[in-house]
Order: structure tokens, then sequence, then C-alpha cells
């Protein structure tokens, strides 16, 4: 009689290489908890760096989601914002060899599916070398990745190389399904001109993948992954950050019932409805003292209650802001968002931190610091009109945003009885339905992670 197994053996392998940085690995977890839920017969090894599976320790994934390490081969998460440079480098050229080796050593079963995010292209030459069907991740906005792939008509129609004294108010108008966008909005790494020839190579429509997954909201752009299917050779899905969507509405259903046990939630609970601005600026980048001196001084002047996650100089930033904010080093972004004393929220735009604001209906004041930020931002305030700019002027931090100008703006945004503000408000609403819906029975989510999930089955490695 043949042996009785207490659980089935997966009948297919996957292993994800994330970009070792939050703004990657949460959409990773994501993706791999939709997809465990969705298949018992689907087994997923997340491989991360000895630092980050300490950091993971205690993230709560199914039973058919593992953690593999390779060592710590990158600057750590507490100095790489300090030397972005360096972090990148050691990305590029320096997880490879570790990861082969992993793959080689017999620990882990043979892979059938290998997904990588799409700034690691190496993660596809390992697999071709092997024979193994491979997806990329993109973890910023389909419109982004949009226009690094027509990066040739940016070209043709000169408006690269960009110099912002000529061509910076240009506008873009001819990137099939991108609404029009001014240079100036471009990702900012298409001003760099050492850089970007070298990011336009490691794109996936030059790799050995066939498959491509965005992080985003089909319904949300639409318009930019449609004109893609058409165009591109790789199979395209959009898998939403259902993560995000179960996290809120189990908060909204839970809303009041249990004890808030850190104090800023406490704080929150006794502030008015809709009445705080909530402030982060990204999870790892540096903005100058000065400039924070400055919207410290800001925010006490405009008198509008704020909670600000100021990383490394809460205590310091406290001391200045007075009784109507509180400063953490850190918080729980999605029970602060949903909570119903926040009103606004002053964001870098991180991608992840613009689908979160969007999915919980929260406007926002755009602070972009970095690459695809701008872009972001820019779609916030003009394409989905649910927030404004912070800066009118792009961020330097030799040319600062002076006190008087952050007190009255933060003061205007939050005054929930002008017209305009309420029309922020409307619209934020509106898109967080269509958002919702995306993980409705039937949805844009739904469809396309099972179209995934067909893939992986249906695309074995060649022998």
């Amino acid at each position: 009689m043949s042996p009785v197994h207490e659980q089935p053996i997966p009948s297919r392998h996957v292993v994800v290489m994330p970009y070792p940085g939050r703004g990657h690995i949460n959409p990773v977890l994501s993706l791999c908890t939709a997809m465990a839920d969705r298949s018992s017969d689907i087994h997923i090894t997340v491989v991360v760096t000895e630092e980050w599976l300490g950091l993971l320790a205690y993230e709560k994934n199914p039973s058919n989601v593992a953690f593999a390490a390779i060592p710590n081969v990158v600057p750590s998460e507490k100095v790489r914002g300090d030397d972005l440079q360096a972090f990148v480098a050691a990305v590029l050229t320096k997880m490879q060899a570790p990861f082969e080796q992993l793959l080689d050593s017999g620990s882990l079963p043979p892979p059938d599916f290998i997904i990588g995010d799409a700034f690691m292209s190496w993660v596809h030459e390992v697999a071709a070398k092997r024979n193994i069907p491979s997806a990329h991740m993109w973890t910023m906005s389909a419109a982004v990745y949009t226009v690094f792939y027509h990066f040739d008509l940016l070209v043709q129609n000169g408006h690269y190389p960009v110099d912002l004294s000529v061509n910076g108010d240009a506008v873009v108008d001819y990137i099939p399904g991108l609404p029009p966008v001014r240079v100036a909005d471009l990702p900012l790494i298409i001003r760099d001109q050492e850089s970007m020839p070298k990011l336009i190579h490691i794109l996936p429509k030059d790799s050995n993948a066939k498959h491509l997954i965005f992080t985003s909201y089909y319904h949300l752009e639409s318009q930019v992954i449609d004109a893609l299917k058409h165009k591109s050779s790789l199979a395209i899905y959009t898998v939403g950050p259902v993560a995000v969507y179960l996290r809120l509405r189990d908060l909204k259903m839970s809303s009041g019932v249990a004890a808030a046990a850190d104090d800023y939630l406490r704080w929150l609970d006794h502030q008015p409805p809709s009445s705080v601005l909530y402030i982060s600026l990204g999870s790892f980048l540096h903005i100058s003292a000065p400039q924070m001196d400055e919207i410290a001084a800001g925010l006490q002047e405009s008198g509008v209650r704020f909670l600000w996650v100021a990383r490394r100089e809460a205590a310091r930033l406290q001391k200045m802001c007075g009784e109507k904010g509180v400063l953490v080093e850190w918080c729980d972004q999605l029970r602060v968002l949903s909570h119903p004393s926040v009103g606004g929220f002053l964001s870098h735009c991180g991608w992840n931190s613009t689908k979160e604001a969007l999915l919980a209906g929260v406007p926002v004041l755009t602070f972009p610091i970095i690459m695809d930020q701008i872009s972001d931002a820019k779609a916030i305030v003009q394409d989905w009109k649910v927030g404004w700019r912070f800066l009118e002027r792009e961020f330097d931090d030799t040319n600062l945003k002076k006190r008087d100008e952050i007190a009255g703006i933060v003061k205007r945004f939050m005054d929930l009885e002008s017209s305009q503000r309420q029309e922020l408000t409307r619209n934020a609403t509106k898109l967080r339905k269509i958002c919702e819906a995306e993980f409705a029975n039937g949805g844009s989510h739904q469809t396309n992670l099972a179209h995934l999930l067909k893939s992986i089955y249906l695309d074995p490695p060649q022998a």
C-alpha cells in the first residue's frame, strides 16, 4: 500500500526573488499570499537577504509560503538611504551569485517557475540558463513602466535629453494609453543620462521572461495596460494589492471593538472626524534637517492636528511642534489611514503609499522626492484629482519650502468646509469604490490572478 502523506506534495514550486526594499517586498508578499490562498497545490519560496529574513520573522503567511535567505551582500536598511547608489549597485552585481548557489544547493525543491523583480534582470538570466519559465514583477505604476517602454518615442520627439529650462513644460501626449504629461513630471531618472540607458537595457521588454505582473488597480490604469497588452509580447497580469484591501476591510469591520494598544492610536481616538493630517515621507530616503524644521514650524503655525512619522528625528521635532501634533518613529500606516479622525495624507507618493491612500479614500498632499514619485504625484493631482501639490516647484533641499507656505497650504487642505476640499473628498470616495470593486467576485484582481496561476501550471520548465 502506498504511504499516506499528511499533506499533498505541491504540484508546482514557485521561487520569488524580490528587490530588497520595503516598497518591493510588501507587494511581493501580497501577491504570494493571494496565489497561495487561491491554490493549495502551489508552494512558494520567497528568497530574501538574512537581514530581511529577520525583519519578516513575524509575518503571518499561508502554510504554503516559506522564506529562504541569502547572505547580506547589500547595505543594511538602516544605512542604505545614506548611500543609495551603493545599494543599487550591490543589488545588481552581488546578489546573483548567492541566489544561484541557493538554487543549486539542493536545499530547495527544483523551481517550476521564478518570479523576479523587474529591476533585477539577472533573475531571469538565471532562470533562462536553467530553462525555467519566469515572470517580471513591476512594483511601480503601469504608467511609469510604459514611459520607460516607449523611451524611444521621447528621443524621437526631442524630449530626451531632458533640460527643464528648455523642454520641462513640453507635453508628452504620444505614448499609447498614457494621459498627457509634462516632461518635468516624468520619472526623475529620465533626466539621468548616465543611468537611463542602463535602465532601458534591463527592462522586461528585452529579457528572457515571458510574463509581466503589475501590482496596480486595472481600472485605474486600464488604458495604459490595454495599450501595453496590444503592443508587448509579454503576457501581462494586473494583480492588485489584495492584502491592503483585506486589511482595510477588516479594520473597518472591527472599528472601535478593541482598545488601541499604541499611544498614537489612543491619541487619534480622541480627535474629531477627518481633522488629522497624517504625514509620512518614505521609509528610508532623507530630507535635510533645515527642510524638516520648516515643515515642523509650518505645521505648528497652521494649527492643524497631525500625526507625523519622522524616522530618526521624531524626538527632536516633537519639541518644535507643540501640542497639536504627535511624532513617532513608526506607525501602522493602514490602521492610521483607515482611522476616522484622519482626513488627509502628506505623502512622498511612493507607489505602495499611493495605492493605500486610494483604497482608504484619503486625499493626498503630494511631496515627491525621487524616481517614480513625481509621476505618481502628477496622477494624484491631475488625472485622478484626489490631491493637491504640497510643492509648487520640484523638491530641492537647496531651495526650501518655507514655513509660511507650508502653514498656508496645510490649513487650506484640511479646511473641510471649503468647496475645493469637499470636491477632493468626493473624488477620493469615488475612486476608493472603484478600487474596491477590483476585489469583488469576478473582479479584475481575481480574473488576472487566475490567469497567472494557469500560466504557472501550463508553462513547465524545459528539460
